[in-house]
């Protein structure tokens, strides 16, 4: 008789620790829904506010400040600059619409697949605006009037390459790409429970 109450002791125990270890997964993996929900949302502002600023910029400093005229640099300049920020600026509208679909309602291999797409989708951007950015600022000197080939530009050059490779480290770094996969690694976590679950 005892040997059986001990069993049942036992068998009750067990059951216990099996409930209470399912509990904790449930509210690990809430945990790590709720922060990489917080995280998307972080990103979806800042997105969403580097696409407001710049309008901002453009209508309230740029604007007032241009003395158009229809000298061929100029000309040129303003196309150059003009076409090259519309394109960058479709590009960031379509990195915001994609982190805006990204739903975590869905099952975690989908949204993994959705974050996976808005990662090369913005790796391929940064790569392409890098490649458009001294293009971008040739039609800003050309536009202002600014001789570009002067020997008296040549410590702008190099300060300005300095911070173009810095600001290239931070984004590749600490920007949004980093971001995107510190939240992959949340949901590799969250598969890992959701496959661990009986």
């Amino acid at each position: 008789m005892e040997l059986d109450e001990l069993r049942s002791i036992w068998s009750q125990h067990e059951q216990k620790l099996v409930e209470s270890t399912r509990i904790n997964q449930v509210l690990l993996r809430k945990l790590l829904i709720a922060n990489t929900e917080k995280r998307i949302d972080w990103m979806k502002i800042r997105t969403l506010a580097g696409l407001i600023l710049p309008l901002i910029g453009i209508v309230f400093i740029v604007a007032p400040r241009i003395e158009f005229s229809f000298k061929f640099d100029v000309v040129l300049g303003i196309a150059l600059f003009g076409s090259l920020s519309i394109l960058t600026y479709i590009w960031a509208i379509r990195v915001y619409l994609l982190i805006e679909r990204l739903n975590f309602n869905e099952s975690v291999l989908s949204v993994s697949k959705q974050l996976k797409l808005v990662e090369k989708y913005k790796l391929k951007i940064t790569k392409h605006s890098l490649i458009l950015a001294p293009f971008m600022i040739i039609g800003v000197f050309l536009s202002a009037g600014i001789p570009f080939l002067s020997a008296k530009m040549i410590p702008f050059y190099a300060l300005m390459v300095i911070v173009f490779l810095v600001s290239t480290y931070i984004r590749t770094k600490h920007g949004l790409v980093a971001q995107l996969r510190k939240i992959d690694t949340d949901l590799e976590e969250i598969l890992k429970l959701e496959l661990d679950e009986p």
